[in-house]
């Protein structure tokens, strides 16, 4: 007897894509299954109601890459709606027409209109579409292939933060690519965020150095793959990190010598302190206050600064945390742990400090052998309706109770 190896696979529900509408799936589907597989792109077009269909949800999907099977060509479709919305309109009235065209006959009323020609996308530009469509990199990440070069350059993933296994004062680096960032001006200069995602999950960074943000304003773009060396900030709000140099990743791995092994390049950024001598001690030796003291000092207050900025964007994010409906326990019931990653890639987007007034307990309900075990996370997150849709839809996930 021949074993089959069985295939494993993620899925995601198509109703879950951004711009992508429950209706317009439940359509396709009900479609699919009355009148047979879709043939290629222009019966997909021509089978269903053109009033259901718009051209976000066409290229969300054309990104999702849910026309795959149709043609692998992504961007062509993502980029010709308007010839697959007109060649659908005139399907449709030919349909509902009792009338036979003049040229019915020849051959070439039934050509099918040429979609644009153009390249498809490359592979980096295709992760970068996927994640616009389901908020994460579902397949594949772009810095999966450079793991193994970052692994010997010290860099530190994203998981070291989930787990809390970093300290105060940490000095580190990290990589990923962009995923959105910010920018602000306040009376005491510009600041900047950004949310990165690396290969474990996802995390913000923040950047108060105005000539930083100047000089690497074309790496802090949606997209760009990059290396940051960064200082960890623990406090009552949580864990912070504090933007000090910005590279673009490739150039790292040039610039920089491997190690013969893994590493991680955690570093302790000195503690700076004052003695009662009329000295500061700034963790480098003593300085007279009133001579080199006195740029030292101007540091200091430019750190001042940078604090009282991050602590204003701090409380913009938690005024917007606070307007929304939050469910206080929210349990993810599960038969198997494929859905695991999935479940925690979005839930690393919704963390909230332990400290927060306001946050849902999440569980993971596991079934085996006819009886159910809780698994209560230990950190606090934000969730919604919303969030606990994308939660159902979830391949495996068998459903998702909310208090």
């Amino acid at each position: 007897m021949t074993q089959v190896q069985e295939k494993f696979a993620i899925r995601f529900g198509l109703g879950a894509i951004k711009a992508v509408g429950f209706n317009m799936m439940e359509n396709a589907a009900k479609e699919r299954k009355e009148n047979g597989d879709f043939k290629d792109i222009y019966d997909f077009s021509e089978r269903l109601d053109p009033r259901s269909i718009n051209k976000k949800s066409i290229e969300a999907l054309a990104k999702a890459g849910a026309f795959d099977d149709l043609t692998k060509n992504r961007r062509q479709i993502a980029e010709s709606f308007d010839i697959l919305s007109s060649y659908a309109a005139q399907k449709q009235e030919a349909a509902l027409s009792n009338q036979m065209s003049l040229f019915g006959g020849l051959p070439e009323s039934e050509s099918k209109p040429e979609l644009r020609k153009v390249d498809n996308w490359t592979k980096a530009e295709k992760l970068q579409k996927e994640f616009e469509a389901f908020g994460f990199f579902l397949n594949e990440h772009p810095v999966d292939d450079y793991l193994p070069e970052l692994r010997k350059r010290g860099v530190v993933f994203s998981d070291k933060l989930e787990r809390d296994e970093l300290e105060d004062n940490n000095l580190i680096k990290m990589a990923g690519v962009v995923a959105g960032s910010k920018h602000r001006s306040g009376s005491r200069g510009r600041f900047a965020y950004m949310t990165i995602s690396d290969p474990f999950g996802i995390f913000e960074a923040m950047i108060f150095d105005e000539e930083l943000i100047t000089s690497a304003r074309d790496l802090l773009v949606d997209g760009s793959m990059i290396l940051i060396e960064c200082l960890v900030k623990k406090d009552d709000g949580g864990t912070r990190i504090l933007v000090k140099e910005v590279k673009k990743l490739e150039e790292f791995i040039k610039n920089t010598k491997p190690a013969e092994e893994d590493f991680e390049d955690i570093k302790k950024q000195p503690s700076r302190n004052r003695d009662f001598s009329g000295k500061r001690n700034f963790g480098g030796g003593n300085e007279d206050f009133e001579s080199g003291g006195l740029k030292r000092f101007s540091e200091i207050n430019k750190q001042e600064s940078i604090k009282q900025n991050e602590q204003k964007l701090y409380q913009e994010k938690i005024e917007n945390l606070k307007a929304k409906k939050i469910f206080s326990s929210v349990q993810i019931i599960i038969k198997e742990r494929d859905p695991i990653q999935s479940v925690k890639a979005l839930l690393s987007q919704r963390t909230v400090p332990n400290n927060f007034e306001k946050f849902s307990k999440v569980l993971f309900c596991i079934m085996r052998g006819g009886k159910v075990f809780k698994v209560e996370l230990s950190q606090k997150y934000l969730l919604d309706d919303s969030d606990v849709s994308k939660l159902r839809s979830f391949d495996k996930v068998v459903d998702v109770e909310c208090l």
